[in-house]
Parts: C-alpha cells; sequence; structure tokens
C-alpha cells in the first residue's frame, strides 16, 4: 500500500495499491463486510434471488461474529432471515471438498428445520443454501454460472416443492452467464469476489457508490494490527 506524506490525511481504500491481502474470498472478511454493510447484504441477495432492493424491507444477520473473540476460528456461513419470512444460508466455499453434497444437504435441512417443537407446520419459512464457490463441487456436473437445485419428479420432473433447495454460484464460469444473471447483477457480484488486487476493485467500485462501504470496510480489516 502506498502511504500519504501528509499524515493527516485519512487513508482509505481509495489510497491503497497492490495486491489485497484478504479479499471477499476470505470467509472472515465475507462475513466481516456482510454483517457490517447493510447495503451490501442487500445488494448481494438481491443478486442471488433476483429481487429490487425495494423488495427487501427487512434482513438480518442470525449470527454475527465478534473479531475480538473469534481467533483463528473458521467462520464459513451466513445465516439470514429476509422479511422475517424467509431463511437464507449463504456459504462461501473456497476449497476443494469430496463431501460437499452431504455437507450442503445437511446444512440446509438444519436450517429449514426453523419452527419449535408443537408448532403448526404451516410456520416453516423457505429455506434457500446459497453457495458461492470457485471449486468445482459437483462431480460430472454441466459447467454453470448459476445452478439452482430443487426436489423434482425425475420421471415429469414435477416439482414437489420450492421452499427448499440448493443455488450454486460458480464464479469460475461468469463466461456462462445468461442475460438474467447479468441483469441481476451476479456477474458484478462475481467479479467482486474475485478482485486481488485494490486497483480491480477500485474499476469495479466506479460508479458503484453502494460499494464504496464494502472497500472501506476491506480496507479497514486489511490494515487492522489486531
Amino acid at each position: 500500500m502506498s502511504k500519504s506524506k501528509d499524515n493527516s490525511q485519512k487513508l482509505t481504500y481509495e489510497t491503497a495499491t497492490g495486491e489485497i491481502e484478504f479479499t471477499l474470498m476470505s470467509d472472515m472478511m465475507f462475513h466481516y463486510v456482510m454483517q457490517n454493510s447493510k447495503t451490501a447484504l442487500t445488494g448481494l441477495v438481491c443478486a442471488l434471488k433476483g429481487l429490487s432492493p425495494d423488495d427487501v424491507q427487512d434482513i438480518l444477520v442470525e449470527n454475527p461474529i465478534d473479531l475480538n473473540s473469534a481467533g483463528k476460528e473458521t467462520i464459513m456461513d451466513i445465516k439470514l432471515t429476509l422479511n422475517n419470512n424467509e431463511i437464507l444460508n449463504i456459504e462461501l466455499q473456497v476449497y476443494p471438498d469430496k463431501y460437499w453434497i452431504s455437507r450442503s444437504i445437511i446444512y440446509l435441512c438444519r436450517a429449514y428445520d426453523n419452527i419449535g417443537s408443537g408448532d403448526n407446520y404451516s410456520l416453516v419459512k423457505p429455506t434457500t443454501l446459497f453457495c458461492i464457490t470457485d471449486q468445482e463441487l459437483i462431480p460430472n456436473a454441466e459447467a454453470e454460472f448459476y445452478a439452482k437445485y430443487r426436489l423434482i419428479n425425475i420421471k415429469n420432473h414435477h416439482l414437489y416443492t420450492d421452499k427448499f433447495g440448493i443455488n450454486m454460484l460458480q464464479l469460475n464460469h461468469t463466461d456462462l452467464a445468461t442475460k438474467e444473471d447479468i441483469r441481476n447483477n451476479l456477474v458484478y457480484w462475481a467479479d467482486l469476489f474475485k478482485a486481488t488486487t485494490w486497483e480491480e476493485f477500485k474499476n469495479l467500485a466506479k460508479n458503484h457508490p453502494d460499494i464504496e462501504e464494502v472497500g472501506n470496510l476491506i480496507f479497514e480489516l486489511n490494515y487492522d494490527n489486531q
């Protein structure tokens, strides 16, 4: 990072140069940014779900982290409640895992079990697990930028339910993005995740004032001595 000679000038991500040591692909950074920037969290969720920001009345991180006590603990997912009627689990998967399919189903089932003993089943909230990854986690699967998996009848493809599913954003396949993916800003978010230098990030943040907060949070955590 290049430092200003004027120490009175506040340093921000706009003054940083070179490699970003901890990017959005760091699970701790991802969690930190998303729990501290409601604008960023809303933007990512809207991209993943194809929503307008106006559709988001309320969004709550159910498992915030405390950096002072997290230490080297691995924080792998963000659990959200959207508009008080839907559960979202966003998982950042940055290493190969031959047991990913089994693990993802367990995560989804645990999140879907969201009512108390004796409660009416009508109170179960729809639940989706979103996986953001640069790994090939599904063996022999056709390459796809944004895949959506649901319970269906394997003979006639009748949808069993749309209240329970897994969506996978494959960062390495932006070339396969559909017009809908581009319109929903999924490619833009994929590029943000893949940015490894401050120059790349600043170029993406240009003309996107809502992303400035993300840049400052990434900068803040990268240069926090603690």
